[in-house]
């Protein structure tokens, strides 16, 4: 056994010298070529392999490469030997020849295995009839070397210089490669380990560019929407929007490329999707931006709130209905009495002045008292019953609601309709009608304004309600100050598939806008019996 890392052999004669150099260098040129065209690793390697058995006319060669300092091997050819799946078992690599190699980077140069008192073969059927061989190690990192190459002959014989030379060139050709697979591999497994997560999450996850070009969207998403993956990829984000959204969408991207002001951007928010079949559904959306490199990317993380959205219609539904009942009570119940208790006593009270008693005073007191109480009840349950269930029954509702804003708080307020929806659901009606009350309201009491435009109109594809004013508008930070009117008011326009936003006018004032999609709620225009 000799161990060597230079001049341990002399090839005698120029001839064969020359002859091996020549042909060295027509391998190592076509190596360079095969590393170069980036060839498959699982092919690479055995190309590699196969090579050195020619050039050095060995009759096995092995490529080993650890995977971690510690950890397993990656055997990737063991050409000449036997099938690489007869040595899936790495014990054999516990071999003192390659334990060295690993442990000092050293090449290891046994000519004649019999003879040596300490290297040995592994002990594998497939290498028990080698008599020499070597193994130089592939440097890494930090001196620690990323594996071996070793060679077998079934003949004792001596290694030249060149030889040597020849494989520490190969080991250097292999240590780029295999830092690039490395690499390669652990960039395969993170993306693996990514996708896994991505297509097990039960929310839906978007992410697309800075112009709204959908360049993920995971099997949640696929659920929600109803479009495969390949139906989105490449297409314009807005494709998953009703309108008025899907048309408002790229202004909206403008806009913050332009000024930076972001409407949802790391606000999580209730918006409207829409499925392939044209319906829509209530969605949670959290949207945030990153870069990859210098190219701007928004993320959005979905979850549909369907489900939850109906357990709380059903609520509200139960709630309004027992308001209802209540207000009917008041109405046909209370205030019939109180009728019939009003007129006993302007009975009792005409009674009394004809016998000119001293009790007719409070008898009229009395009347006049229960008439009071009449009235309240009434307005009471006008309260509680606010819409007109007929055909226009939310125009009818929406004028009274105006002039009773001009009595109540003095200020002008109008109210102009154009292809007012007619719905056929009544407590759409009921919604609408308590967002155009709560937003006149705001208006007055937060917003100082003295002029209130209530605007109702409707075309195919959506119906819109806006509450239009002169006041001071909105604070820049109104999304934490407001109080809970703002949400009371979304919260009505999301039981019924509706979009609320408020915003700040450039002339001044503000306008609160509930937008509701034709797709998710019924309704129909003039004789439209759509």
């Amino acid at each position: 056994m000799n161990k060597i890392s230079k001049g341990h052999a002399e090839v005698t004669g120029n001839g064969p010298e020359l002859a091996f150099l020549r042909h060295q260098q027509e391998a190592l040129s076509s190596l360079a070529e095969v590393f170069l065209r980036g060839e498959d690793s699982s092919r690479l390697y055995d190309i590699v392999s196969e090579k050195v058995r020619e050039v050095l006319k060995a009759d096995g060669c092995l490529l080993v490469e650890r995977a971690s300092v510690n950890e397993d091997f990656n055997l990737f050819s063991a050409c000449g030997l036997c099938e690489k799946s007869d040595l899936e078992a790495t014990e054999w690599l516990e071999n003192d020849q390659f334990t060295t190699t690993m442990e000092t980077g050293e090449t290891i140069v046994v000519s004649d295995y019999e003879a040596s008192d300490r290297f040995h073969p592994p002990d594998r059927k497939c290498f028990k009839n080698y008599r020499s061989g070597m193994s130089i190690p592939i440097p890494g990192q930090e001196d620690a070397p990323r594996g071996f190459l070793a060679v077998y002959y079934s003949r004792s014989r001596i290694f030249s210089d060149d030889e040597l030379d020849f494989l520490k060139t190969i080991s250097n050709l292999l240590a780029g490669a295999l830092s690039r697979d490395s690499k390669e591999r652990a960039l395969k497994e993170s993306e693996a380990r990514f996708k896994a997560i991505l297509n097990t999450a039960v929310d839906g996850i978007i992410t697309i560019d800075a112009y709204g070009i959908i360049s993920m969207y995971n099997q949640a998403a696929e659920k929600m929407f109803g479009y495969r993956n390949e139906e989105v990829m490449g297409r314009n984000i807005k494709m998953l929007m009703p309108q008025p959204y899907r048309d408002e969408h790229d202004q909206y991207l403008e806009n913050y490329h332009a000024t930076g002001k972001k409407k949802i951007i790391g606000i999580g928010r209730e918006v409207t999707g829409q499925r392939k079949d044209g319906s829509t559904f209530p969605l949670y959306l959290a949207v945030s931006k990153f870069y990859v490199g210098e190219r701007l990317q928004f993320t959005g993380i979905i979850r549909d709130i369907s489900e939850q959205r109906m357990l709380e219609q059903e609520v509200l539904r139960i709630s309004e209905h027992e308001r209802r009942r209540i207000g009917q009570d008041l109405h046909d119940g209370l205030g019939q009495m109180l009728t019939g208790i009003g007129l006993l006593s302007q009975g009792l009270q005409k009674k009394l002045n004809k016998e000119e008693s001293t009790y007719a005073e409070a008898a009229a007191e009395i009347t006049r008292l229960i008439r009071e109480a009449d009235q309240y009840a009434k307005n009471l349950s006008r309260g509680l019953l606010p819409v007109d269930l007929d055909s226009r029954g939310l125009v009818t509702s929406l004028e009274r609601l105006v002039a009773n804003a001009e009595r109540l708080f003095g200020v002008k307020c109008t109210f102009s309709e154009s292809n007012a929806p007619v719905f056929s659901d009544n407590a759409v009606v009921e919604h609408l009608f308590r967002i155009a009350q709560e937003g006149i309201s705001n208006s007055v009491k937060h917003g100082m304004a003295n002029e209130i435009r209530l605007e109702l109109t409707a075309n195919k594809e959506f119906a819109s309600l806006r509450v239009i004013d002169d006041g001071k508008g909105f604070s820049e930070h109104w999304e934490k100050e407001k109080g809970s009117g703002i949400d009371i008011m979304r919260f009505r326009a999301q039981l019924i598939s509706a979009n609320l936003d408020v915003e700040n006018l450039d002339g001044g004032g503000a306008m609160l806008s509930c937008i509701i999609p034709r797709a998710g709620v019924m309704y129909r225009i003039g004789n439209d019996d759509e």
